[in-house]
């Protein structure tokens, strides 16, 4: 499975107002329309992380790069990336030309964190520290964007380095969390492999878990974890006899 991790950064809109509170904006008061700064992605195992800008390499040379990598992708691993990274990529991509990518699954870490553990802030530097994995890169806020966009030579290298370090750190929430995610798309579809592989990170070291079944309504199955990962699985085929199936009744 091609897993790609990816994460943008993006200018934002620059309006004309009257004051700084409390001030209700509409289309009349935009000046210009944000874009698509630049973008970092590696692919989960790979040591490359692949950067393009619009300052560097042109904005249309940058969209189709992106599109190149997601359209390679079986998936694509982000952070909150559901909401902002991936409707903001696929705007430039209709911008610029570019068609739907293929049938790419989306892993948003975002919507994990979120739905499974209770952290004090869902922010991935704060998950990120929490956990030992790393920080995202410190920077001066919103003067570093205005230099990038100024042409600053050393801000547009601390963009660069910012949007680096978000991805790796995001890989590495990735492969703490994998166990934890229980939609992720399953490996053994994207694999020749014949015999029984980790539906999450596609290692052979399955094992069954003694002789304990996870029990569904009316069916009972074989319950696995993997020795790589520690994801937790089951058979797909019920471990319930033919007269055991005939006995089982379920509310009308």
């Amino acid at each position: 499975m091609k897993r790609l991790v990816i994460d943008i950064e993006t200018q934002p809109h620059t309006l004309a107002c009257f004051g700084l509170f409390n001030q209700y904006m509409t289309t009349d008061h935009l000046l210009k329309t944000g874009s698509t700064l630049c973008f970092a992605a590696k692919w989960v195992g790979k040591s490359r992380v692949e950067f393009m800008s619009s300052w560097k390499d042109g904005t249309a040379a940058m969209v189709e790069r992106a599109w190149e990598l997601m359209n390679e992708a079986d998936a694509v691993i982000s952070y909150n990336g559901e909401k902002f990274d991936i409707p903001t990529l696929s705007r430039e991509f209709v911008k610029y030309g570019h068609p739907p990518t293929s049938d790419t699954r989306s892993i948003d870490l975002y919507k994990i964190v979120r739905a499974q553990f209770k952290f004090a802030s869902n922010k991935l530097d704060f998950v990120c520290r929490e956990l030992g994995l790393g920080s995202k890169l410190p920077h001066k806020g919103m003067e570093l964007w205005q230099g990038v966009m100024a042409g600053d030579p050393k801000d547009q290298r601390i963009m660069e380095r910012y949007n680096k370090q978000d991805v790796k750190i995001t890989e590495k929430l990735y492969a703490r969390i994998l166990p934890w995610i229980k939609s992720h798309p399953n490996f053994a579809l994207y694999t020749d492999d014949l015999r029984p592989v980790c539906t999450n990170c596609g290692s052979a070291k399955v094992w069954k878990i003694g002789q304990e079944t996870v029990k569904k309504k009316t069916m009972a199955y074989q319950r696995y974890r993997c020795k790589s990962c520690g994801t937790e699985m089951r058979g797909r085929t019920t471990v319930l006899s033919k007269e055991k199936r005939k006995a089982v009744l379920v509310q009308s």
